[in-house]
């Protein structure tokens, strides 16, 4: 998918669900992607700042990217957060 010249409308940064055991939720994670889409967002902001990114490994990190693009499914832009410590 192309990026758009601009961005607009609302595009929440997710929080990162996990499990009891610490590993990403994905389920959890594809039940809050399609929550904020059925709610009309114009796009997905993973791993931000709200997202406990800092503290994932690069698995967990690779989880929450694959996961969030394949439930999105194109139906608007996804935007990745680059942090670290």
């Amino acid at each position: 998918m192309a990026l758009p010249a601009q961005f607009g409308g609302v595009l929440p940064p997710v929080c990162t669900p996990f499990t009891e055991s610490g590993d990403v939720d994905t389920e959890s994670l594809r039940r809050l992607l399609d929550f904020h889409l059925s709610a009309g967002m114009h796009g997905i902001f993973l791993l931000g700042t709200s997202s406990e990114t800092t503290l994932l490994s690069d698995r967990q990190r690779a989880t929450v990217i694959e996961t969030g693009i394949n439930a999105v499914a194109g139906r608007v832009p996804v935007i990745v957060g680059v942090l670290d410590t």
